[in-house]
């Protein structure tokens, strides 16, 4: 698969170098500051007195090596496979994100036009509101100056008819005056007016 190095009483394998060139190599250290997520792999000790391992070992016992590497090449598929649907479902949540962005705006611009709309409505309210307004105090204004001009005349009637009952009451004691007259001037006969 990948090359081994053996440094003193330990094999490491290189296979970072099979993943594929579109996904970067993760690094196998954690950050100074951040515990690592998962442990790093023990290597597996190469025995002191068993220089070669082989395949063909009938105890079966120092197949160890081979079934890291088959773990660590497990892992590696298992964490490509992680990263590229982590990749399928950010990639979908970013399309989600800028669906709803779209979604968003395009709500907005409806509400803006809406706005507008009833911006030129209130407008053109307003504009009757004061027709209307003006409509009635100038309603006011002539009703005011017709209930002043109804006052006036009614004055006007008393007045007249003070006057009419003055003229009626002279004229009854005129002729009652007059009556009084005509009987200490003559020799009042009332059997002469009968």
């Amino acid at each position: 698969m990948g090359e081994l190095k053996i440094r003193g009483n330990l094999v490491e394998e290189k296979t970072w170098s099979k993943i594929p060139t579109l996904i970067k190599p993760i690094p196998l250290r954690a950050q100074p500051w951040q515990k690592p997520s998962n442990p790093l792999h023990k290597l597996a000790t190469i025995p002191e007195n068993d220089h070669i391992l082989t395949e063909e070992n009938p105890n079966g016992d120092h197949n160890t090596s081979n079934e890291v590497q088959e773990n660590i090449e497990q892992e590696m598929k298992n964490k490509f496979k992680r990263i590229v649907s982590n990749r399928h479902a950010a990639r979908r949540s970013r399309l989600k994100k800028l669906a709803y962005i779209d979604e968003l705006e395009n709500e907005l611009k409806a509400y803006e036009r809406k706005k507008e709309v009833l911006h030129g409505e209130i407008a053109e309210q307003r504009k009757k509101h004061l027709s209307l307004e003006i409509e009635h105090h100038t309603l006011k204004f002539h009703l005011a100056a017709r209930e002043k001009q109804r006052i006036l005349q009614e004055v006007e009637i008393e007045k007249n008819r003070a006057e009419v009952d003055k003229m009626l009451e002279v004229q009854r004691r005129m002729v009652n005056f007059r009556s009084l007259q005509l009987m200490t001037n003559s020799n009042f006969n009332p059997s002469a007016f009968a």
